[in-house]
């Protein structure tokens, strides 16, 4: 019973900040990311809305071993909020010297 009434008070606490929350929903990504990331808003699946995504660290760029020599390399990848809103991001090929050439990404209309 002491455990039930605990938590009714627990959830009559963070009830209240569910309902606030939509107040503050943020525009803009703001956390500090590592190299080879950016911040990108995601959107989250949640019981009960208001569901505003949240920030999160993505990464642009994959590290991968090239098999035929064992040696490491890093490739772009086509993530969530690497293009601005309304661009699609493509892997392009390109052209280098030495294998591997891992495509990058481009943004395009």
């Amino acid at each position: 019973m002491q455990a039930a009434i605990q938590l009714l008070q627990l959830l009559l606490l963070a009830l209240p900040a569910v309902v606030k929350a939509e107040c503050c929903v943020t525009k803009a990504c703001t956390l500090d990311c590592q190299p080879g990331e950016t911040c990108a808003l995601q959107m989250v699946d949640c019981i009960r809305a208001p569901c505003p995504p949240i920030q999160a660290c993505v990464d642009f760029q994959e590290c991968r071993i090239y098999e035929p020599d064992g040696s490491d390399y890093c490739a772009d990848v086509c993530a969530e909020g690497r293009c601005p809103k309304g661009s699609i991001c493509e892997l392009q090929e390109v052209q280098c010297i030495r294998a591997p050439c891992p495509p990058m990404a481009t943004c395009n209309k």
